[in-house]
């Protein structure tokens, strides 16, 4: 056997099975087996290995292990002259396995090897090529030096930016997203050290695959995509404490004494300061545009009420005025808040829709105060109107500067180019269309030269890159069973600066996976009908709604004590829902998805107290999904109404997502 490729699976049932197809057709030219080894998981990945691939082995662990476990479990069962270490979130080109055995046979020092990565957006991943993690390369990593510095000898030495992508060098560590090495390699180096359970474990083998005498390459002419974080969210603030830690035990472990102490400091140091930043981050990051537009209103508001006073002989030297005008910009921003003006993705009508909506609430509470404060209507029109348009300014300007900082939403509807053959384009819409996904603009790309070409198609792939910068097109979707793996790879990476989305159709029948998306030919949920949804807006309306309900409900306790089923229950929830720990209405339990937006536990739901039969599951997710699009707080307040002697009950906390 020459070579074994192990794959450990942990709930990516869509990416796994992409990436076996791909992985069996780079090894049908080499005597090779794959080895499937999954922690545990609940997504359907068991039933599809052993339906779709049952001359593979299959190896099923009944608690997720970690990384580290699984994968000695697949290496310990490997038959092959080279073990292959493969994520399921990765697609190889037809022709990575055998370059890659190639250089490792004409090689016989090395080891280990790695190859080119790019991630879902056709971008070169770093951490194809990496240095050793010492003090200081961790230091420069950890304090964005090498970030500002990628090119530097001294400062990119982690990720080892001053080498030259397209060529082959030899490195220090490997990824183990593709990690291919010597069986008798790893008899003297041994197996991946089971202290890590995810993270540095890739790291500690490729040192001590170096310490047992062998060398590691980076060889750029085997190509991989390799999505990234599809099994563990990469942002968050437990990400950095597992990584760091993981780092600390490879310090530990290797460097001397003075090296892991300096080391130690450096990354507790580094846990706690990423985990300050992620949650700066996550608090600045909702409000920051609601403070740059606060402070530009009031500014206005004061210039307004300053160039008015001299344009119309007015007198506004009154003590109330600059306190009047920061109510003003208060209601102001209240009113673009719940507009939905501050949400993740920025429409430009919704800013102009909710400062209508501003300007009519200022006249509705300039027409309520007393005379003596009413100062002056023209400066709430000359204000808000030139506050909109600093609004504007200021979003468009910083949008062209960095995209990635600020983003303008045009519209909900992909423009989108399906590349492989003359039925590609027809398979892909349809799915599409079952999955509520409708395109404002739709088109094919073949994946061959022709005279005359199909009705919707566009041209062939050379023309790919000019028909998606002429017809603005925002997502491309490559049709796998029609387009080799490598050549897909080549023009995602053509691609990269051209602000696609790229999104592969995949299987019989067809699935679609995309970087932190999968969408299966069954899923209950319609990807269009989610997209749809603003759960951010909900998500506000409904703490909104259980805020002022609760603080109603206090004063009436005794009363309420008196009609609830769970008297004791009623006061905890009272507590636990004003602290926005649960919420007096949530989602079914009997129809939790994975793909519904995450809410707070209910205490209520709508069918609450109805029994159905176990075959309704799917039924309860479209119920569930119902709620959400037809969401307002009245809806709300008349389940409660409805359910009044359960508020007492315990938050259906028992709710699993499938």
């Amino acid at each position: 056997m020459k070579l074994s490729i192990i794959i450990v699976n942990y709930n990516v049932r869509y990416f796994l099975e992409q990436a076996i197809r791909a992985a069996l057709k780079a090894g049908q030219n080499l005597e090779s087996e794959i080895i499937v080894v999954d922690n545990a998981s609940a997504d359907g990945s068991k039933e599809m290995v052993e339906s779709s691939f049952p001359t593979i082995q299959y190896i099923y662990l009944d608690q997720n292990l970690g990384f580290s476990k699984a994968n000695n479990a697949g290496i310990k069962a490997a038959k092959g002259e080279y073990v292959l270490l493969l994520n399921p979130d990765t697609v190889v080109a037809e022709d990575a396995f055998e370059r890659s055995v190639k250089f490792l046979d004409d090689n016989p020092q090395a080891g280990g090897l790695g190859v080119h990565m790019i991630d879902g957006s056709g971008t070169f991943l770093p951490e194809s090529k990496r240095g050793l993690p010492t003090p200081s390369a961790a230091f420069y990593k950890i304090f964005g030096f090498s970030r500002l510095f990628p090119n530097s000898k001294k400062f990119g030495k982690y990720h080892l930016g001053y080498l030259d992508e397209h060529k082959t060098h030899e490195v220090e560590i490997l990824s183990g997203a593709y990690m291919m090495m010597r069986s008798s390699a790893l008899d003297k180096a041994g197996l991946l050290d089971e202290t890590f359970f995810m993270y540095g474990e890739d790291i500690d083998l490729s040192y001590r695959l170096i310490k047992a005498g062998y060398k590691n390459y980076y060889f750029p002419e085997s190509k991989i995509i390799h999505y990234k974080g599809e099994s563990t969210k990469k942002g968050s603030v437990n990400y950095v404490f597992v990584f760091y830690r993981a780092m600390l035990i490879f310090a530990k472990k290797h460097f001397e004494k003075s090296q892991a102490s300096l080391f130690g400091l450096l990354i507790n140091s580094a846990i706690y300061f990423r985990a300050f930043l992620a949650l700066i981050s996550r608090f600045f990051g909702r409000i920051w545009q609601m403070l740059f537009d606060g402070i530009l209103a009031y500014a206005v508001f004061l210039s307004a009420a300053a160039w008015y006073e001299k344009i119309a002989d007015k007198n506004f030297d009154l003590p109330f005025v600059s306190t009047s005008l920061l109510g003003y910009t208060a209601i102001i921003l209240l009113v673009l808040l719940y507009s939905n003006v501050y949400d993740q993705h920025f429409r430009l009508f919704r800013l102009f829709r909710g400062w209508l909506f501003a300007f009519l609430a200022l006249l509705g509470v300039y027409a309520l105060l007393p005379e003596a404060y009413r100062f002056s209507r023209a400066v709430l029109l000359i204000g808000s109107t030139a506050s909109l348009c600093t609004g504007v300014v200021w979003r468009f300007v910083l949008h062209s500067v960095n995209r990635e900082l600020f983003s303008i939403e045009k519209n909900n509807a992909a423009r989108t180019i399906v590349v492989g053959n003359s039925q590609s384009l027809h398979d892909v819409s349809t799915f599409l269309h079952r999955h509520s996904i409708a395109p404002s603009f739709s088109a094919g790309i073949l994946d061959e030269d022709k005279t005359h070409y199909p009705i919707g198609y566009l041209g062939n792939t050379e023309q790919l890159h000019r028909a998606a910068l002429d017809f603005g097109i925002n997502d491309v979707i490559f049709d796998t069973r029609a387009i080799e793996n490598a050549k897909m790879i080549a023009l995602m990476n053509r691609l990269k600066d051209a602000s696609v989305h790229f999104k592969m159709a995949v299987g019989d029948p067809l699935f679609l996976i995309g970087s932190q998306e999968a969408i299966g030919p069954d899923d209950v949920l319609s990807l269009g009908e989610l997209r749809e949804l603003n759960p951010q807006s909900i998500k506000r309306l409904k703490r909104t709604f259980d805020v002022i309900l609760t603080l109603a409900l206090i004063p009436f306790t005794p009363i309420l004590v008196m009609i609830v089923d769970e008297k004791i229950g009623v006061l905890l929830n009272l507590k636990n829902v004003l602290l926005g720990r649960c919420t007096w209405v949530g989602y079914d339990p009997r129809g939790m998805h994975r793909a519904l937006p995450e809410m707070s536990v209910g205490i209520t739901y709508p069918m609450m107290n109805v029994i159905l039969p176990n075959n309704t599951y799917d039924q309860m997710v479209k119920e569930n999904l119902l709620y959400l699009k037809r969401y307002n707080p009245f809806t709300d307040l008349s389940i409660l109404i409805k359910h009044i002697h359960s508020l007492g009950s315990a938050p259906s906390n028992e709710a699993k997502h499938r």
